[in-house]
């Protein structure tokens, strides 16, 4: 088992920090479309109307 490790240490590594970034941004994504809206603004988009961030704006 340890030589397992020893072998596959860097591609073990390399494996976890790609795991924690792509973690971190489908949390950052789902965060970001929790708050309502498709956070590209609400200027001239037809869905503006029943958007739960276009409520209560001008």
């Amino acid at each position: 088992m340890l030589a397992f490790l020893a072998d596959n240490l860097a591609t073990i590594l390399i494996s976890a920090v790609l795991l924690a970034l792509f973690v971190l941004a489908v949390r950052h994504l789902r965060r970001k479309s929790a708050g309502g809206g498709c956070g590209c603004g609400c200027s001239g988009c037809p869905h503006a109307g029943g958007c739960p961030s276009a409520k209560g704006k001008g």
